[in-house]
């Protein structure tokens, strides 16, 4: 990977991502609509995102692919994402800054912003369920306009691993030192990337002057 990569788990993203109370897993499994006590999980492999869930009215998708070992498919569709990112300002993933023409210049960064949210939440949805494998690969995909299907980026989890996070106090990327075999799809990461660049900018000439520091040598 390149060595501007924000990549999973990062801490670039809350340039446009507002403090949510209460932590991201908990925000994840509220919008995937499953139970946050282990004791109330299904038995592996159930579903980790339901049809009638936020998660999935927001375009992600999960399945389990027919591999062994354990591989969860996480696919999510630009076009439904995008058009509910008013949404997601509402929820406290993003904040105010995220303007329609932000969201049309940066489309790959915001969905980057996304999975790290909502990531950690699939991983411990997935080792609190009965007889949960010892280890999984997580891919995420997204499908663009035109209907094609572009990786975005991969890694292994081990149960093991998820049982030593402090699950309740989990910070927004704070699940990356966990992973490993952590890839990123070079195309995406490019994407990603100049993205990041661009928003940074955009902020910055959008900023309020009233807010900006005063010129050196001078007090307000």
């Amino acid at each position: 990977m390149s060595s501007l990569t924000h990549s999973l788990f990062t801490q670039s993203r809350p340039v446009i991502r507002r403090a949510i109370s209460g932590g991201v897993l908990a925000l994840c499994l509220a919008l995937t609509g499953l139970p946050r006590a282990a004791h109330a999980a299904p038995a592996y492999p159930a579903p980790i995102v339901g049809g009638e869930t936020t998660a999935h009215a927001w375009g992600i998708d999960t399945r389990f692919a027919r591999t062994a070992p354990c591989r969860v498919d996480i696919t999510l569709n630009q076009t439904i994402f995008l058009a509910h990112v008013p949404e997601m300002i509402q929820a406290g993933i993003f904040n105010a800054q995220v303007t329609p023409a932000l969201q049309q210049q940066a489309p790959h960064y915001l969905m980057n912003t996304l999975q790290t949210d909502v990531t950690p939440g699939f991983v411990h949805t997935l080792f609190t369920q009965r007889n949960a494998p010892a280890g999984c690969h997580f891919a995420w995909s997204y499908v663009t306009p035109d209907g094609a299907t572009h990786p975005m980026l991969g890694f292994d989890m081990t149960r093991q691993a998820h049982d030593r996070i402090d699950w309740d106090h989990l910070p927004f990327g704070g699940m990356a030192a966990m992973t490993t075999s952590l890839t990123m799809d070079r195309e995406f990461d490019v994407l990603v990337n100049q993205e990041t660049v661009d928003v940074t900018i955009a902020l910055s000439k959008s900023q309020n002057q009233a807010d900006l520091p005063p010129p050196t040598g001078q007090t307000p």
